[in-house]
């Protein structure tokens, strides 16, 4: 396996998570690749579409339909990471591979999002955002029954609840679980077209993805009428051109919150991925004697794993079975 932008999976032409143009990439999540202009992505039907590539050669798979590319046998499993997220488990000659990205076994019941699903594997490959010691995140269903609380409270003094989230994937994760609670929102351009990209969705004239398209509520556009306001927390200046004279309220809605101070009216721990508990509770489940780890927490994730682990980033660089497990 080798890591440049992306994790290789030697032996085969895929790539996974690349952000750099590569011929063939598996796409985990809608966050994880931006315009790269890859030759064909494989992801499920509904991170391609919220993607723009449900069309032009790329190849969208739904959940646990296996299938090839030459001789390598591949599936796609619920990674819980959110709409439309999946992990990849792979069959090389024998060896297999599960490349995960972010998971998540504490998943919003709203929206059609499953836990991550484990499949036995010689190589598990997975990312860990969250892994540091003070990683530790109260159970995501209070969460939601707190925020719910909150918006409710400003919507009633007819203050506007601004959520500030990350990326656009969990923007449509948490507007998902309001709609659920009959709450209207409303958010920038980009959530907007993402929620078209989504419900516009079909096979046979039957919705397709990770979560069914229908389970994407309808997005308005900031207006005059009180509602949940999405907003990414890259473009505060965006959002206060936008909101102009009128009153609100700001939450963040991120599991960024335990790593430091946030300007906000409020704050909830609403993570991507895992916390360190979780993510190592998944890990032992998977069952693999060789584990590679990436993302900002890695280091402490592998060092409790001990010498089975190892982090993979730049500038790392190793064999994806070590010399011992090869016949």
């Amino acid at each position: 396996m080798t890591w440049r932008d992306g994790v290789h999976l030697t032996g085969t032409p895929i790539w996974c998570d690349a952000r750099r143009r590569r011929d063939v990439c598996f796409v985990s999540s809608a966050d994880r690749v931006g315009r790269t202009g890859h030759g064909q992505l494989i992801g499920s039907p509904l991170t391609l579409a919220l993607l723009g590539a449900a069309t032009g050669g790329h190849l969208g798979v739904p959940l646990h339909r296996r299938f090839t590319l030459g001789t390598v046998r591949l599936e796609l499993i619920a990674s819980g990471r959110g709409p439309g997220a999946a992990a990849l488990h792979v069959d090389i000659t024998g060896k297999s591979v599960l490349y995960a990205g972010p998971i998540r076994t504490d998943v919003p019941n709203a929206g059609g999002i499953a836990p991550a699903e484990v499949r036995a594997c010689d190589a598990l490959v997975v990312a860990a955002p969250f892994g540091a010691e003070h990683h530790i995140f109260p159970p995501l269903a209070d969460t939601i029954d707190q925020l719910i609380a909150w918006i409710g409270a400003e919507l009633a003094v007819d203050r506007r609840p601004v959520l500030l989230v990350d990326s656009v994937l969990d923007g449509l994760e948490v507007a998902t679980c309001l709609a659920a609670a009959n709450i209207a929102v409303a958010g920038a351009r980009m959530f907007r077209d993402a929620c078209a990209r989504a419900t516009e969705l079909t096979a046979d004239g039957i919705p397709i993805a990770g979560a069914p398209a229908s389970a994407l509520p309808a997005i308005a556009a900031p207006g005059r009428e009180p509602r949940a306001m999405l907003w990414l927390d890259a473009d505060r200046t965006g959002l206060h051109r936008a909101m102009g004279d009128r009153p609100h309220a700001v939450a963040v809605v991120s599991g960024r919150i335990l790593d430091g101070a946030h300007v906000a009216d409020m704050l909830f721990a609403w993570p991507h991925a895992a916390g360190r508990a979780e993510l190592l509770a998944w890990i032992e489940s998977a069952n693999a004697p060789e584990v590679f780890v990436t993302g900002a927490a890695a280091e402490p994730i592998a060092r409790v794993l001990g010498p089975r682990a190892r982090v993979i980033g730049p500038p790392h660089q190793m064999p994806l079975f070590s010399r011992e497990a090869l016949p």
